[in-house]
C-alpha cells in the first residue's frame, strides 16, 4: 500500500477535480475581499480526504453523481471555514503551505470569511432536500464549534484527561468525518442498518487521523511543510503523547513536561520531541489511532468487497502511516 495520497484516490481524482470546480462556484461572488479569503485555502487544493469519504462511501451502493459531487464540495467549505477560525484562535502563521487567511488578511476578515463560508455550505445541504442529510451536516458544524470551545475549557494541564482529549477530537474531527461517510451512504440509498455502520467507521476514522495530526510533529521522519511545527504545544494545548507522560512518565520526565510548558516559546523543541520518544509517549500515541483504525477496517469487513471499499482501507492505512 502506497502511503501516497494522490495515488490512493487516483481512481476518483477526476471526481475530486469536480469537487475543486463546484467549490470555486459556490464561494465566487466578484467581491475580491470575498472571493480571495474564502478561496485562499483551496488554492493548494489540500488532500480533500473529507471530500474522498463523501464520494467513496457513496460509491460502496451507487455510482457518484453531480448531487454527490456538491454535498463533497460542501464538506471541504465546512473544514476550510473550520481551520480558518482555527488559526485565529491559535494564532497560526502558516496552513497548507500558505500564508494564513488571518494572517494575510486579519482577523476581522478571517472571521467572516469562515461564517460566509458555513453558510455557503449550508445552503448546498438544503439543496440537497433531504432532512437526514441536513442535520448530519448541521449537528457536525455545531459540534465543531462545541469541541473548539470545549478544547479552550479542558485542554490546559491541570483540566486534561484522556476522557476530556477524546471528547474534544470527537467534536472537533470525527463528527465531520462521519458526517462526511453517512452523508455519501444516505444519498446513495444504503439502509439506515448500514448508515449507522458507515457513520461509526467515519467516526473511529477521525480519532485516528486526529491522534496521529497530534503525534505527527514529534515525528524524527516528518515531512510537514505546510503549518507551523509544535504551534499546538506553543499555544498550551496537552495532546495524547502528553497526557501519556503525565498518567505514565516519571516524576522527572512530569516535571521536565510542566516546566516545558510553563515557557513554550523558550523551550527547545527538539528536546521536548526526544522527551516524547523516550517516554514511550509517540508510540503509545501511534497505537492507538492504529487501534481506532484496525476498528474501523473491521466495521468495513461488513461491506461487500469492492474497488471503492479496497480504495477506503488504503486510506484508512495512509491516515495513520503519513507523516505529513
Amino acid at each position: 500500500m502506497s502511503n501516497n495520497i494522490q495515488k490512493i484516490l487516483n481512481p476518483i481524482a477526476d471526481d475530486l477535480a469536480k469537487v475543486d470546480e463546484r467549490i470555486k462556484f459556490y464561494l465566487e461572488t466578484g467581491i475580491p475581499i470575498i472571493d480571495d479569503s474564502s478561496m485562499h485555502l483551496f488554492f493548494k487544493g489540500g488532500k480533500k480526504i473529507r471530500a474522498a469519504i463523501v464520494l467513496l462511501f457513496a460509491g460502496l451502493n451507487n455510482a457518484i453523481n453531480d448531487d454527490l459531487i456538491d454535498l463533497a464540495a460542501a464538506i471541504e467549505i465546512i473544514h476550510g471555514a473550520s481551520l480558518i477560525h482555527d488559526d485565529i484562535i491559535d494564532k497560526s502563521f502558516l496552513r497548507r503551505g500558505l500564508i494564513s487567511v488571518p494572517s494575510k488578511f486579519g482577523d476581522k476578515v478571517a472571521v467572516l470569511s469562515g461564517d460566509y463560508m458555513y453558510s455557503v455550505a449550508v445552503n448546498i445541504a438544503v439543496k440537497s432536500e433531504n432532512d437526514r442529510i441536513i442535520q448530519s451536516i448541521a449537528a457536525a458544524t455545531k459540534e465543531m464549534v462545541k469541541g473548539e470551545l470545549y478544547q479552550i475549557e479542558y485542554s490546559s494541564i491541570d483540566k486534561i484527561s484522556e476522557e476530556r482529549y477524546f471528547s474534544i477530537i470527537e467534536k472537533k474531527t470525527g463528527r465531520l468525518m462521519a458526517a462526511s461517510a453517512v452523508i455519501g451512504a444516505i444519498k446513495s440509498g444504503l439502509t439506515p442498518s448500514e448508515c449507522e455502520k458507515i457513520y461509526n467507521i467515519g467516526l473511529d476514522l477521525g480519532f485516528a487521523f486526529q491522534i496521529i495530526d497530534d503525534t505527527i510533529d514529534f515525528d524524527y521522519n516528518s515531512s510537514i511543510t505546510g503549518k507551523d511545527i509544535g504551534n499546538d504545544f506553543k499555544d498550551g494545548k496537552i495532546t495524547l503523547p502528553f497526557i501519556y507522560i503525565l498518567n505514565n512518565g516519571t516524576n522527572e520526565e512530569i516535571d521536565n513536561l510542566k516546566d516545558f510548558i510553563s515557557d513554550p516559546e523558550g523551550t527547545d523543541f527538539n528536546k521536548v520531541r526526544d522527551m516524547i520518544h523516550s517516554s514511550g509517549a509517540f508510540n503509545y500515541s501511534k497505537r492507538i489511532a492504529s487501534e481506532f483504525a484496525d476498528k474501523a477496517k473491521k466495521e468495513l469487513e461488513y461491506f461487500t468487497k469492492s474497488e471503492n471499499r479496497t480504495i477506503i482501507e488504503d486510506l484508512i492505512n495512509f491516515i495513520v502511516e503519513r507523516n505529513y
